[in-house]
C-alpha cells in the first residue's frame, strides 16, 4: 500500500489591499483543484500601511476608516472565499509576519486600543479553526520549519544577497521562509554525516511586485506560492510554483489565466 501524502498550499506575503489579483485567482484555483491537506498563511497577510511606524508622521497613508475597511475587504474577498474551498480536515494555518505585527507595535504606542486593534481576534480567527504561529515561531510539517522569516534580514527590511542561505545557517533544519519576496533555494551537506541535507527556500509571494512604496525600484520579486507534499516519515518535496502573466503550472495543469 503506497504512502500517505499530505500536501500543503502556502501563500507568502499576501500584503493586502496590495494584492496580486492574478496570483490570488491562480492561488485559489489550485487549491479548489488538488484539495490540500492544509493551507499555511506564511504572514503578512496585511500590509498594514495605515498604521505602520514608517507612516507616522504621513496622514496621506492614513484613510478615514481605512484599518477597518481593510479587514472587511479581506474577510469578504479572500479569507472567507478561501475557507470555503477547503474542506473540513483541512489545517488552516496563520503565521505573524512583521507588517501584521505593527498591531501589536501600534498598540504599544496606543494601549487604549488594546483588544481593538487587533486582527486575530477581530476576525475570529481561532473560532474559525485557524491555527496562529506567534512572530519569530514557526510550523513544523514534517522535516519542514515554515517561517515568515523577518529574523533574516535583523532590523528593517534590507535582506543580504542570500537568505535561503542564512535560513538554513540560523535554523540548522530545512527551511521555507519568505519576507524577502524573491524566491531563491540553498543547500547545505555535511561534510561528515552526509545523510544531513538541509535546504533553505524563499517563497514567492501574492502580493504585488511593485507597490507605489517601491518607487519602480528594481527587485527580484516574483509572484507565486509554494506547494509541500510530507511524506509518512516526514520526508518531503517542495515546489515553487511561480506565476507569470496570471498562470501557472503544477502536476501538468495550467491554472489561472
Amino acid at each position: 500500500m503506497p504512502n500517505k501524502i499530505k500536501r500543503y498550499v502556502v501563500g507568502a506575503d499576501l500584503h493586502f489591499p496590495k494584492i496580486s489579483k492574478p496570483t490570488v485567482e491562480a492561488f485559489f484555483d489550485v487549491i479548489k483543484d488538488i484539495k490540500p491537506d492544509g493551507v499555511i498563511l506564511q504572514g503578512d497577510q496585511f500590509d498594514n500601511e495605515e498604521i505602520s511606524h514608517h507612516n507616522a508622521n504621513k496622514p496621506l497613508y492614513k484613510e478615514r476608516r481605512s484599518f477597518l475597511k481593510n479587514q472587511e475587504a479581506f474577510d469578504d474577498e479572500f479569507l472567507t472565499p478561501l475557507e470555503n474551498m477547503t474542506s473540513d480536515f483541512c489545517e488552516l494555518i496563520w503565521i505573524i509576519g512583521n507588517h501584521d505585527d505593527w498591531e501589536f507595535q501600534f498598540v504599544e504606542s496606543h494601549p487604549e486600543l488594546e483588544g481593538v486593534v487587533d486582527r486575530v481576534a477581530a476576525l475570529h480567527l481561532v473560532d474559525r479553526g485557524w491555527e496562529i504561529v506567534p512572530l519569530g515561531h514557526a510550523k513544523k510539517i514534517g522535516e519542514l520549519n515554515v517561517i515568515h522569516g523577518e529574523i533574516l534580514t535583523g532590523i528593517g527590511n534590507q535582506a543580504g544577497m542570500y537568505p535561503g542561505r542564512k535560513a538554513v545557517e540560523i535554523y540548522g533544519s530545512n527551511v521555507l521562509a519568505a519576507h524577502t519576496h524573491a524566491p531563491q533555494s540553498f543547500s547545505k551537506i555535511s561534510p561528515v554525516e552526509v545523510k544531513k541535507k538541509y535546504m533553505g527556500w524563499i517563497a514567492p509571494i501574492l502580493g504585488a511586485t511593485n507597490p507605489g512604496y517601491l518607487r519602480n525600484r528594481p527587485t527580484a520579486w516574483l509572484n507565486g506560492f509554494t506547494i509541500v507534499e510530507v511524506r509518512e516519515k516526514g520526508l518531503f518535496n517542495l515546489y515553487p510554483v511561480i506565476v507569470v502573466d496570471g498562470e501557472c503550472s503544477y502536476g501538468g495543469k495550467i491554472y489561472g489565466g
